[in-house]
């Protein structure tokens, strides 16, 4: 089974790591978090709203699905 979860948050409440570009998250900034379960492994990943944005222009352009490692890419 699996199951996704997205959320846009408006206000960090702690300093928090961008999985696109590695950089940071500052307290009071905006953050994207996706949460997703699939065959008992959960996973979630918090990036810039700009960085959200440019990660789902990439996979809609790869054909809906990317794989990139933490800090790959520039914000």
């Amino acid at each position: 089974m699996r199951t996704f979860h997205h959320q846009s948050v408006k206000a960090s409440r702690k300093r928090r790591q961008c999985d696109w570009c590695g950089e940071a998250i500052e307290i009071g900034h905006p953050y994207e978090s996706h949460m997703w379960s699939a065959y008992g492994d959960t996973t979630r990943i918090i990036m810039h709203p700009e960085c959200q944005k440019a990660a789902s222009e990439l996979a809609t352009r790869e054909g809906g699905f990317v794989e990139w490692m933490g800090g790959e890419f520039a914000r």
